[in-house]
């Protein structure tokens, strides 16, 4: 039985349209990933490199955030958390 008969939408196309939806939104969640994940690192004076990831991410989301994870990430530590001591 065709479930969007209103709008002259089978199950067969819902189920083309409902993958090419997740495809066009994958590289944009990956990208936001990698961006609050470049937010998170440490990197010292480094300014120029923070420039360039966040370049690279936001103008190639997919292999930009591929690259970062696999290859950029480990270069980079994680920012320490400031303790705060109660007296």
């Amino acid at each position: 039985m065709d479930t969007l008969l209103f709008i002259n939408i089978g199950t067969q196309e819902a189920i083309f349209l409902l993958v090419f939806a997740i495809a066009g939104i994958a590289p944009l969640i990956f990208a936001i990933i990698a961006l609050v994940d470049l937010f998170k690192r440490e990197f010292g004076n480094k300014t120029t490199d923070r420039i360039l990831l966040i370049l690279l991410i936001v103008l190639a989301p997919l292999i930009g955030s591929m690259i970062y994870y696999l290859v950029l990430r480990k270069n980079y530590p994680l920012k320490h958390k400031a303790k705060w001591k109660h007296d």
